[in-house]
């Protein structure tokens, strides 16, 4: 069974061009379907689930109207949200946050104090996120820790990793077939099932939540034995 199911949310912008609607019409659409898939994982027994909406390469290299429509969203996460976040849903983001304007630090911050005692499926969101400086920021806190280096193990390096609060990931999907993990929970995920589909992140729905579920399941998985 599926504990912890990781995203690479991709091909936005695509799906919108091939429905010939605005480019930023994904911005909707896209969180629209995030919360469908959280309330879909949680029916199916999942307790955590990560989505990587956002790299550290995206917010330098896109076009600053899209990115602007982005920190909006980020902004508004309590309105497109609001359900989960009022109920059971216990929110946490993955995130370089000085690189995200000091508005969207402050509503993030607020929304993972209101939810932390939330008992519901946790969903984390990547934003602004990127393993390399992961293990740069997390490399920076062992040094301030003064830590032994010989004391230093993969258990304790990874209680200074922004992943330090969730379990490694069972399975990472990759919307729209492109077959490659972009460094997205590389630490994390030295046994995890990588599953990659043809959908765009808009059309992944049910079904193919299933198949996820379908192919994990039928997967065996020797960690190493």
């Amino acid at each position: 069974m599926i504990n912890h199911l990781a995203i690479i949310m991709d091909w936005n912008r695509r799906w919108a061009k091939s429905k010939m609607l605005p480019r930023l019409a994904w911005h909707k659409a896209g969180a629209d379907n995030v919360v469908k898939i959280t309330k879909l994982c949680d029916e199916k027994g999942i307790k955590y689930l990560t989505l990587w909406a956002l790299s550290t390469e995206n917010l330098i290299k896109r076009d600053k109207k899209e990115v602007d429509g982005i920190i909006k969203l980020i902004n508004n996460i309590r309105f497109f949200l609001w359900e989960m976040l009022k109920e059971r849903v216990k929110f946490n983001v993955i995130w370089d946050i000085i690189k995200l304007p000091k508005e969207s630090q402050k509503v993030l911050k607020e929304v993972i104090e209101e939810t932390k005692n939330n008992n519901w499926i946790t969903l984390t969101i990547a934003l602004i996120y990127w393993w390399q400086d992961e293990i740069i920021r997390a490399t920076k806190k062992i040094i301030k820790s003064w830590l032994n280096p010989e004391d230093i193990n993969s258990e304790i390096f990874k209680s200074f990793l922004d992943t330090k609060s969730l379990p490694n990931p069972d399975i990472i999907v990759r919307t729209w077939w492109d077959i490659r993990h972009s460094w997205f929970l590389l630490f994390d995920s030295a046994y995890s099932e990588y599953y990659f589909t043809q959908k765009k992140w808009p059309e992944f729905n049910k079904n193919e939540l299933e198949k996820v579920i379908d192919f994990f399941n039928s997967s065996k998985r020797n960690f190493g034995k």
